[in-house]
């Protein structure tokens, strides 16, 4: 749903075949989860990559199977791109407040003690979806709302973990259609 939910968006630098890091079937449904040591997906816009990762771990648990990984494989790909703006989105059903706390912080140090700045925003697959629902008849505008929707979340990650899973869907809900707020003004 995620990486079909991303070619609708349009707009992608890379081909669909290169954003995904798993096998499809012949509906284009996944096969298999995408193979350890890489993100599961990664989207490359014109002056934006949203690095995704998708997990169907719950609790505490979730930020030891994905805290470290994930701000690796956004750090790889922010020394990649370093001409663009590099988003980590971490999808799950829940996003624990250990996990959120993790991303809070936004820094990862490389094997040279460097420390590099990480832009990721953990959500819920259920505001990802309201967002991508939310597209229909103005496709052309996604990714620059998808973009400016990322920037606004990180730009309230000073606040506590569980404030800031709240805040982060109060941002969606407002990118998404239905909102009284006016996107063009955006």
């Amino acid at each position: 749903m995620v990486w079909r939910a991303f070619l609708a968006i349009g707009s992608l630098v890379n081909e669909p075949w290169e954003a995904r890091r798993f096998q499809i079937d012949h509906d284009y449904l996944p096969v298999h989860c995408a193979p350890g040591g890489g993100p599961d997906m990664i989207f490359e816009f014109s002056n934006t990559v949203v690095v995704v990762e998708v997990t169907l771990t719950r609790s505490s648990r979730q930020e030891a199977v994905e805290g470290e990984p994930v701000r690796r494989h956004v750090a790889k790909y922010v020394q990649q791109y370093e001409e663009k703006e590099v988003f980590g989105l971490f999808l799950a059903v829940e996003v624990d407040s250990n996990t959120a706390n993790t991303f809070r912080d936004g820094h990862w140090y490389l094997n040279d003690d460097q420390k590099i700045s990480l832009s990721i925003v953990p959500m819920t697959l259920s505001d990802f979806s309201r967002f991508i629902e939310s597209g229909t008849g103005r496709w052309s505008e996604m990714p620059r709302l998808l973009k400016n929707m990322l920037v606004e979340c990180r730009s309230r990650a000073n606040e506590e973990a569980p404030d800031w899973k709240r805040e982060i869907n109060r941002i969606v809900t407002k990118y998404s259609v239905g909102s009284s707020v006016d996107l063009d003004s955006v």
